[in-house]
């Protein structure tokens, strides 16, 4: 699944109906009676989904919601699927959903549960609306947007090589922008007010991808989008910049060294990224600079780079950042309709450095920590690794603590080799090419002590 599918508050899809009819019961236990509704409100990214609980069989109904897949007969047991609960009680129940790619099929089913088990509706197929061709805007290679500008809905703009940003850009919800092969965004002053909606979102993709504005590139099916088809969004400069709910795919073209769907430079540290899908984006693995989002060590502050409510699939390593930044765990790194496709480094990513007077606290669980230099913390900084969390660490790598830098590890937090796949998954995505083993990473160094630390929690370090 492309796209991924996410509302305000709760997931969403967007479908079209084949089966207009309201579905027959899917009896499990004889007695609970649940049935599908057929959608409604369909368009090429929304509709209103739901079913009804008829009938309890005396025992109350503790939960009630629909499941979805791109395969019939989603279940809420199965892993590759999803579900959202919409209530619990006898009754009808819908919501609004969004956020699928146009013209695919879906599959969707009402479930109920009670004492007595789980009870489905039928499985409902649908398929939402094709992509409408837009109004062409080019931008030519090398062209300087120097004036306050807006890019309105119903356009795609196309991008024709580097494009240099120097004034305000505002990019109205729903507007698509693609890119020929190798152009960037370069945004080195001004500002990009990037402010998508649930329903309309905002979407940064390949010349070739005919899913969003039709077939721009008019060659009908002879070519596909791929990872690599363009480079970057490129922030080198500017303040506040804003994107919300956007979409970057099929990015990450070599631009010497780096693979990127976007890179964080210099003085471009000034953003929020909310609700934004990064996707498809190439990598090359022996590229040290190849991530989907490049934050690097400019992004160390999470009040100045806000990143929050994010989703990282079909990438190789999804993020890269400052060690001191507070990552919130509101970003997610599956894609959302198939939860088996992930990122094929699955981790949050580091760049060691000091920060004096500040506090970092590691508390996302979904994907571990990468630490690969040696951390020595910073005059009064407290570094706190809470509950659940499993930090790797590569070669030489290693912590350090004192009196005068905290360091607070909760009990089961897991501190790990990268070529541990048993906490956090295939981090170094060798497969089985590698096993951890003693003196994979240095260790845990009390600066007060003058001793390496040791625990349960901590594996495979060289010390003590």
């Amino acid at each position: 699944m492309n796209k991924m599918m996410k509302k305000t508050g709760r997931w969403l899809l967007a479908i079209s109906c084949i089966i207009s009819a309201c579905s027959k019961t899917e009896d499990n236990n004889g007695t609970l009676t649940v049935i599908t509704a057929a959608p409604s409100d369909i368009t090429q990214t929304t509709a209103v989904l739901g079913g009804n609980v008829t009938d309890d069989g005396g025992n109350n109904v503790t939960e009630k919601g629909i499941c979805l897949s791109d395969e019939p007969n989603p279940t809420i047991t199965d892993p590759n699927d999803i579900f959202f609960e919409m209530g619990s009680g006898l009754g009808a129940f819908s919501d609004t959903y969004e956020g699928f790619e146009p013209n695919a099929t879906y599959y969707v089913r009402a479930y109920a549960i009670n004492s007595s088990g789980t009870s489905y509706g039928e499985s409902v197929a649908f398929t939402t609306g094709e992509s409408e061709a837009c109004s062409v805007v080019t931008l030519a290679a090398n062209a300087n947007i120097t004036t306050n500008t807006t890019w309105t809905a119903g356009n795609v703009y196309v991008l024709d090589g580097w494009v240099t940003l120097s004034a305000t850009l505002t990019i109205e919800p729903g507007v698509v922008v693609k890119f020929k092969p190798n152009a960037r965004l370069n945004v080195n002053s001004g500002q990009v007010l990037a402010e998508g909606t649930a329903e309309n979102r905002i979407v940064f993709t390949s010349y070739k991808d005919d899913n969003y504005c039709g077939d721009t590139n008019g060659d009908g099916d002879a070519t596909s989008p791929a990872k690599g088809d363009w480079t970057c969004v490129y922030l080198n400069g500017g303040n506040d910049h804003m994107f919300t709910y956007c979409d970057f795919f099929y990015a990450g073209a070599n631009d010497n060294p780096y693979n990127n769907a976007v890179r964080i430079s210099v003085a471009g540290s000034s953003f929020t990224f909310d609700h934004c899908v990064f996707a498809h984006t190439k990598s090359v693995s022996s590229n040290s600079a190849s991530y989907a989002f490049y934050g690097g060590f400019y992004m160390n502050d999470n009040s100045v780079s806000v990143f929050t409510n994010n989703v990282f699939y079909d990438n190789d390593r999804p993020i890269y950042l400052d060690v001191n930044y507070n990552f919130d765990p509101s970003n997610s790194f599956s894609n959302p309709l198939n939860p088996s496709e992930k990122n094929t480094r699955n981790a949050i990513w580091t760049y060691t450095s000091g920060k004096s007077n500040y506090t970092t606290t590691y508390s996302e669980t979904e994907v571990p920590y990468v630490i690969d230099g040696y951390y020595q913390g910073a005059l009064n900084h407290t570094f706190n690794i809470g509950a659940n969390v499993v930090v790797k660490f590569s070669t030489s790598a290693g912590l350090k603590k004192q009196t005068s830098r905290p360091l607070n590890i909760n009990a089961s937090a897991i501190l790990t080799s990268i070529k541990d796949d048993t906490y956090g998954g295939d981090t170094n995505g060798d497969g089985n090419a590698s096993s951890p083993a003693k003196g994979d990473w240095d260790g845990i160094w009390n600066g007060d002590t003058q001793s390496y630390m040791s625990g349960a929690n901590i594996l495979y370090a060289d010390h003590p």
